[in-house]
């Protein structure tokens, strides 16, 4: 049986290499492992129930409004007033628009919670910007796909209700756990350009222009409500006023007076964020849903605790996890997507990390931004690949290696908190 769970994980894994969509993957590989080690009638009642139980968590209704305010503050235009108030305060720095690019991401992000919609939506602003400036483009090219990874670790964070769902970990707690580490890491990032284009100052391009100090304050003015936005949905979920259902539903309900206000929301607009919501929404739940079955599945043959026994049995110390752990999803980041990479191993590996005693809300942290790196490594970076339709001309060896700076200061991160866990909690504990 244990052999079976093993030919399953490694079926699932080529289905999703060669291209087979990852929820349908989940469903057949799981639907089918059930009927094998029961019979076709049990599968299908998994599956029935699959469906109800995961259906009916009040939670997931976070994940499809999160989306949808994404996708109304991405019709907004929202994002170049980000970029244009970072640009102006930030852009007298070495690499000044590299460094408003990060934070700009971050500030998306924080309104997103969508890693490849921030590089996407930001790359498509900025790249051409950082262009006309002379900027080089490795470093053009690489601090976008790099930054478009905060979208997944500062809240609100579809990857961190994910998490939560699968391992019961309360996603208030893991969105403010988010905050320090996102922000963080936007320093760490702008730290990172500002040292590559003091070495190399071709890099950094000419001179930004400063404008006056009112026009200045004219740009930071309207990126105000999103900032409020941000700070409200954050210091509710502090203090216990809302749930983060129930902030994702007044989350949308602001974007769509502000953008009503400022007369920047159409009919058409909507309702193509709607469509978009629901796509998503749907494509996300067949993952839980496909998740749920397969890891049914391998608990049945007995792989899932063989494999964790094995783990526990290897007698490894909380630094030894933590870089075994770094090590794999640095290879699977080779190979998978971001849900691919948690749906494998999250369940076989948070077992592990709760008996040696890792904070759940700390450990979801951590997967975050290890996953986070997979979106830049080679070959299956997907942050590199949205960079590269924005930027077509740009070699994808050439952003790849725009990436290892960046790449290398998450790996440095990831040891300072690994060091100082309190970096990622002391906000909720």
């Amino acid at each position: 049986m244990i052999t079976l769970g093993a030919a399953a994980f490694v079926l699932l894994i080529l289905l999703i290499i060669v291209g087979v969509p990852i929820g349908l993957s989940l469903v057949v590989v799981g639907i089918g492992g059930l009927a094998m080690v029961g019979s076709l009638s049990t599968a299908m009642t998994q599956t029935t129930l699959a469906l109800w139980s995961e259906g009916t968590k009040f939670v997931l209704i976070a994940i499809p409004f999160y989306i949808l305010m994404g996708n109304l503050i991405y019709h907004t235009g929202i994002a170049k007033n980000l970029f244009q108030a970072a640009s102006y305060w930030l852009g007298w720095l070495p690499g000044g628009l590299a460094v408003a690019a990060v934070f700009a991401c971050a500030g998306f992000g924080a309104v997103s919670g969508s890693s490849t919609a921030t590089a996407r939506t930001m790359g498509a602003i900025i790249i051409p910007e950082m262009r006309r400036y002379g900027y080089g483009l490795p470093l053009a090219t690489g601090v976008m796909s790099s930054s478009g990874t905060l979208g997944i670790l500062i809240p609100p964070s579809i990857i961190m209700i994910f998490y939560g769902l699968m391992t019961e970990t309360s996603i208030g707690q893991l969105f403010v756990a988010g905050v320090i580490p996102g922000i963080l890491i936007a320093i760490l990032f702008s730290a990172i350009v500002v040292v590559i284009v003091r070495f190399d100052p071709a890099q950094g391009g000419h001179a930004v222009d400063m404008p006056p100090l009112s026009e200045r304050l004219r740009a930071l003015a309207h990126i105000l409500p999103v900032l409020g936005l941000f700070g409200f949905l954050l210091g509710g979920l502090y203090m216990g006023v809302f749930t983060p259902t129930e902030g994702a539903v007044v989350g949308v309900f602001a974007v769509l007076v502000m953008g009503a206000l400022q007369r920047r929301l159409s009919l058409a607009a909507i309702r193509h964020a709607l469509a978009d919501a629901a796509f998503l929404t749907t494509m996300l739940f067949m993952i839980i849903v496909g998740g749920t079955l397969f890891t049914r599945f391998l608990v049945q043959t007995g792989f899932i605790g063989a494999l964790t026994g094995w783990m526990l049995s290897m007698n490894l110390g909380y630094a030894p996890f933590i870089v075994a752990v770094t090590i794999l999803y640095l290879l699977l980041g080779c190979l998978l997507d971001l849900f691919g990479m948690l749906i494998l191993t999250v369940p076989i590996l948070f077992p592990i990390a709760t008996s040696l005693g890792i904070d759940p809300v700390w450990f979801g942290i951590y997967i975050i931004i290890v996953a986070e790196i997979g979106l830049v490594t080679p070959p299956l970076g997907v942050n590199v690949y949205v960079i590269k339709t924005v930027a077509p001309d740009v070699p994808l060896t050439k952003i790849f290696l725009g990436c290892l700076p960046f790449v290398a200061g998450m790996l440095a991160f990831i040891a300072l908190m690994a060091v100082f866990p309190q970096i990622a909690l002391f906000m909720v504990r």
